[in-house]
C-alpha cells in the first residue's frame, strides 16, 4: 500500500515503504576527516530509534548513539574525546567525519559501544553548530485548560516557564529566544470551512521545510507582511501548501510566524489557510528522519522527543490537528500531494475527506486500507500522492489521465488543482491544459523562491525579489 519511492522506512503511524536499513558498519581504515552529510541525516535516524532502547551486541557490548557538546579534543588520532561529560576511547576502525579538525563546543553525533564499563567510539561526526550557538523556542504544552508550560533554549541550555490562569488570550513579549512574542489562547483552534469564496487576492506557496530567513524575505517583497513580520496584506488570503517543517533549522520561527499572521489577517477579514502535508503528518506521528540535527540537540538536553513539542496538548501540536488536508478556495483545489483518481472513486466532499484526515493523524492508528477509509496513510491519500508525474506514475499504478483529472476538477466545482511535495523548476501548469498547478520548489535557495498569485482572476508567478511574471495557460 505504502511505496518506496514516497519514503524509505515503515514508522509509528505514518507511511513509509520498506523496511529499516542496515546499520553501518566502520570500515577498518584509522581516523580519518570525511564531509559526507548524507551519512549525517542516516546516523541521525538511527539516534533517534536507539538512543533510548540500545540493541545488545555478541551478549557484552551495548551499540549506542548520541549527539552532544565535543569538551574536549584528543591531540593524537587514537587519544581520548570527551564529549557531552562522557569520556571516549577509540578503535582502529572509528570513523572521524569531518571536513576539518573539530574543536571544543562543536556539536557532534557519537556511535559508540560499551565495553568492560568503557565508552568507546565508533563513529564521530561533528554537525557543524556549536552548543553556545543554539537557541530554539518556545513550545507551549498545556497543562490543563488554563495553565501552560513553555520550554526554550538559549545558548543550548533549557529554560522553562509555566503561565496559569490563563482565561483570554495572553501575549507574552519578553521571550529571551529567537521567537520574541507569542500569544497563549486557552480556547482550542477553529477547524477552518473547507470551500472558500474567491478572495480579492490570493497567494500560495508549499514545501518552506524551515527556511524562515527566505520565507521572511519573499512574504516583505510581495507585501504579505511588512519589515516588522506583521500583516499588511489586507484582506487577502495567503495559502500554505504543506511541508512547512522539516530539513530547515528554523522550523520553529516559521511555525510561530504563521501562528501569528493568521491572528492578524482574521482581525481585517484577511485568511492565511495552512494545508496540512506529509511531513507535518510525519512528525505528529514521531518519524523524525527528516528533522534538522539541530532539535536532536535540542531535545535531547530536554529530555524528551521532538513529537512530543507537536503532540495534541501543545499549541503548534493542536493547532495542526485542528487544519484541513484538502480545501477549494474560489477555482483552486488545493492539495498538497494531489488528488488520485483512486482517492476519488469515493466520491468524497471535502469537509467529509478533511474530517477522516484530522481523524487519522497521530496519535489515532488507522488501519483502513483504501485511500478514503486511510487517507493520511495509504499511497492515494492527499499526502503522498505522485501520479501526475511522469517519472513517479508507475508507483502509483499510472499517470493520472486528463479525463481523470477534468473530472476531479468538476466534482469540487475547481478549475485547477494545485500541489505541492514534488519539485517543479518553477511554479506552473505542469502541462498545457493547466489543469494542475505544482508551486514546490527549493525554498534552501533563494534564487529558486516562487509563489503562485490570483488577482483579477488571472495567475501570476511571483519571485523572492518581488517581480511578477504572468503565467499563460495553453502557451
Amino acid at each position: 500500500m505504502i511505496p518506496a519511492a514516497v519514503e524509505r522506512n515503515r514508522h509509528a503511524n505514518q507511511p513509509v515503504g520498506a523496511g529499516p536499513l542496515p546499520f553501518h558498519k566502520a570500515s577498518r581504515v584509522s581516523l580519518r576527516y570525511k564531509n559526507e552529510w548524507n551519512q549525517l541525516m542516516y546516523r541521525l535516524f538511527w539516534l533517534v530509534c536507539f538512543v533510548l532502547l540500545p540493541c545488545l551486541l555478541n551478549g557484552q557490548e551495548v551499540r549506542r548513539a548520541m549527539i552532544e557538546e565535543i569538551q574536549t579534543v584528543p591531540v593524537q588520532a587514537n587519544g581520548e574525546w570527551t564529549i557531552g561529560g562522557k569520556v571516549f576511547g577509540t578503535l582502529p576502525t572509528t570513523q572521524l567525519n569531518a571536513s576539518s579538525k573539530p574543536v571544543a563546543g562543536d556539536l557532534a553525533v557519537v556511535e559508540f559501544i560499551v565495553r568492560d564499563g568503557k565508552f568507546l567510539a565508533t563513529v564521530i561526526q561533528p554537525i557543524g553548530i556549536k552548543a553556545a550557538n543554539v537557541n530554539d523556542g518556545p513550545y507551549v504544552i498545556w497543562k490543563d485548560a488554563s495553565t501552560a508550560e513553555v520550554l526554550m533554549m538559549t545558548g543550548g541550555k533549557v529554560s522553562q516557564k509555566t503561565y496559569k490562569d490563563i482565561t483570554e488570550p495572553l501575549v507574552i513579549d519578553d521571550l529571551p529566544g529567537p521567537v520574541k512574542s507569542i500569544t497563549l489562547d486557552p480556547a482550542s483552534p477553529q477547524t477552518p470551512k473547507g470551500t472558500w469564496a474567491r478572495p480579492s487576492k490570493l497567494m500560495a506557496i508549499s514545501d518552506l521545510e524551515g527556511n524562515y530567513q527566505n520565507a521572511l524575505k519573499f512574504l516583505e517583497a510581495n507585501k504579505v507582511i511588512n519589515q516588522q513580520g506583521d500583516w499588511i496584506w489586507g484582506d487577502g488570503h495567503l495559502v500554505l501548501v504543506g511541508d512547512l517543517v522539516d530539513r530547515g533549522t528554523e522550523v520553529t520561527e516559521l511555525m510561530w510566524l504563521l501562528h501569528r499572521l493568521e491572528r492578524q489577517a482574521r482581525k481585517v477579514g484577511g485568511e492565511v489557510h495552512y494545508i496540512l502535508g506529509n511531513h507535518e503528518a510525519m512528525v505528529m506521528g514521531g518519524d523524525l528522519r527528516y528533522i534538522n540535527p539541530k532539535y536532536h540537540f535540542v531535545t535531547a538536553r530536554m529530555k524528551l522527543n521532538y513529537d512530543r513539542l507537536f503532540a495534541d496538548d501543545t499549541e503548534i501540536g493542536r493547532w495542526w490537528r485542528s487544519k484541513n488536508g484538502v480545501e477549494t478556495v474560489g477555482n483552486l483545489l488545493f492539495i498538497h500531494g494531489g488528488y488520485s483518481p483512486v482517492l476519488d472513486q469515493a466520491q468524497l466532499d471535502v469537509d467529509t475527506l478533511n474530517q477522516r484526515i484530522r481523524a487519522g493523524l497521530a496519535p489515532a492508528q488507522p488501519t483502513g486500507l483504501t485511500p478514503a477509509t486511510n487517507p493520511v496513510k495509504h499511497q492515494h491519500g492527499p499526502f503522498w500522492y505522485r501520479g501526475y508525474f511522469e517519472q513517479y506514475a508507475a508507483s502509483w499504478g499510472g499517470q493520472a489521465t486528463e479525463e481523470e483529472i477534468k473530472n476531479i476538477l468538476k466534482r469540487h466545482a475547481a478549475d485547477h488543482v494545485v500541489i505541492g511535495h514534488t519539485v517543479v523548476d518553477e511554479v506552473g501548469p505542469l502541462d498545457d491544459t493547466g489543469a494542475v498547478i505544482g508551486i514546490d520548489v527549493k525554498w534552501k535557495d533563494a534564487e529558486k523562491c516562487q509563489g503562485l498569485l490570483q488577482e483579477n482572476g488571472e495567475l501570476w508567478r511571483l519571485s523572492i525579489d518581488g517581480k511578477r511574471e504572468k503565467i499563460e495557460i495553453g502557451k
